[in-house]
């Protein structure tokens, strides 16, 4: 059967952010013959951009609600808007508030994408009698499997990597065979009104980034402690455990040389610093996994992304079941940071084998 043919009538329900990339995959959609809805998430309410200061571009405001109904008009499809608040606040908020006090590091947009946008609204979608759902991601599916984007520069697997393997065959990605610049050219072509707006930056709930006031509005009592050296000398004071991370070089005291955060105590309240040199490890373990392959054998080979701007680093990787289905890795080479609470991601060359919350290195 012709493939055009097949797409011709499809119903597709895209996820419009009111931004470039989102944008240009609708385009792409209906050229490619889908008929399309486009679904817009509220993941906050409008009041919080109304009174905090929106230091740097995130997703989901107003403005953005705004923009994704000018690119419906403008294409002429349904648009819908679809109230996550709830969930999102459940799923992704608390969860961010309860991995900061227990002093991990947590990853919110990883988590989003499966939980809220290919959960909640995608449910929303499918529900409307939708058969695909689409975003403008940078990642490619081939044959049910994860794959990174073409442009590995803008490469989103990373983030993708949360979303269950038996969704995949119910999402698009269009612009995953796309580069940036080929996406925003194709965008002033077409005259969208977005082409050159800039990318989404920070959590769509801290727009101010003052993550010591989203505390502090909260009501929750986040008590300053130690900074001790791995020699037990007590240099000066932190702020509060969940405005750190490791491999953090900014103290906000004078140390007298250069220290970085190498484990944070939350039974004793404290920050462990130390030499560059000390914040390299060669191993981690990872748990809560989500695996695409249909079985992880008891070794394997590959490379691994513990952050995502952090470069990819071969290494060996044992999966013991009977420990509740953790990875044991062992990297190629000593990898900086290693931070409980982030996510690792596990690769075959391009594609995508399983990811995980990373709970400890040595």
């Amino acid at each position: 059967m012709n493939v055009e043919i097949k797409k011709k009538g499809v119903k597709v329900g895209v996820l419009l952010s009111g931004g470039v990339d989102s944008a240009v995959a609708l385009y792409l959609l209906l050229e490619e013959g889908y008929d399309v809805t486009a679904y817009h998430m509220k993941t906050v309410r409008d009041e919080l951009y109304i009174t905090k200061q929106i230091k740097h571009k995130v997703c989901c405001s107003p403005s953005d609600t705004f923009d994704a109904q000018m690119i419906a008009k403008k294409f002429g499809v349904p648009f819908k808007i679809v109230h996550v608040e709830d969930i999102f606040k459940e799923r992704i908020i608390d969860y961010f508030i309860n991995e900061n006090l227990i002093g991990r590091t947590p990853n919110p947009c990883f988590f989003c994408n499966d939980y809220i946008k290919f959960g909640a609204v995608m449910d929303v979608a499918l529900s409307d009698g939708m058969e695909y759902v689409a975003s403008g991601h940078y990642a490619r599916i081939v044959d049910g499997k994860l794959y990174k984007a073409v442009d590995e520069s803008k490469d989103q697997s990373y983030f993708l990597a949360s979303i269950k393997k038996e969704k995949l065959r119910r999402i698009i990605l269009p612009n995953g065979y796309y580069t940036k610049d080929e996406i925003r050219k194709i965008a002033q072509q077409q005259d969208i009104h977005v082409a050159q707006k800039i990318d989404s930056q920070d959590l769509c709930f801290l727009p101010d980034n003052d993550l010591k006031g989203f505390f502090r509005d909260l009501g929750i009592d986040v008590k300053p402690g130690n900074i001790i050296t791995t020699d037990g000398r007590i240099i000066g004071k932190h702020e509060g455990l969940p405005f750190y991370t490791i491999g953090q070089r900014k103290l906000g005291i004078a140390a007298g040389s250069k220290l970085y955060v190498r484990a944070k105590n939350v039974d004793g309240n404290f920050i462990l610093v130390a030499p560059v040199d000390e914040l390299y490890d060669k191993h981690m373990v990872v748990s809560n996994l989500n695996v695409y392959d249909d079985y992880l054998p008891n070794e394997f080979r590959a490379s691994v992304k513990i952050r995502k701007k952090f470069k990819e680093v071969g290494c060996t990787v044992q999966y013991k079941d009977e420990d509740g289905g953790k990875l044991f890795v062992t990297f190629d080479e000593p990898t900086f940071a290693v931070t409980p609470g982030q996510i690792a991601v596990f690769y075959d060359g391009q594609r995508v084998i399983c990811a995980g919350v990373i709970e400890s290195g040595k």
